[in-house]
């Protein structure tokens, strides 16, 4: 992706690696066929702001790790094409790295390609489902892995 569409919002003070988060979106939009016009925000947050975006929008009263939110692009300009937004709780990522026993940019990875994943149609709403995202998370994981991004 020559011009970029896709960016990087980091709300909170971390060292990550911005320019690996950025291949690995591109690897997703390369493996998916997604256009690499469609507009996509990660924004890196905290517990609080999640929180708050859990109850408003899944009237669920706690933190969450990851919280993804799709456009409707029928209501907008043809020239615009909009993917979505992902929200990362960088608190809950570092709680969950030190969980999973994997780095900070790892846990990270994980989440923004789960929430990717949300955003182009995979759910974990039952079973199958649940079982085929989390198969997609690790295909992109050890694609990373095999990579030197």
């Amino acid at each position: 992706m020559d011009k970029s569409n896709q960016q990087i919002i980091s709300l909170e003070k971390n060292n990550l690696d911005l320019q690996r988060l950025r291949n690995v979106i591109n690897l997703i939009f390369q493996n998916e066929n997604i256009n690499s016009d469609k507009q996509l925000n990660i924004i890196i947050t905290n517990n609080k702001y999640l929180k708050e975006l859990n109850l408003q929008f899944k009237n669920l009263d706690r933190p969450t790790d990851v919280l993804s939110f799709s456009f409707d692009n029928n209501f907008l300009p043809e020239k615009i094409s909009i993917l979505g937004d992902v929200y990362i709780s960088l608190e809950r990522a570092k709680e969950q790295a030190i969980q999973y026993k994997v780095s900070l940019q790892n846990e990270i990875e994980r989440l923004m390609i789960h929430g990717i994943l949300h955003l182009i149609g995979y759910t974990h709403n039952d079973k199958d489902k649940d079982k085929e995202m989390t198969k997609k998370t690790g295909y992109y994981l050890n694609q990373i892995d095999k990579m030197e991004l």
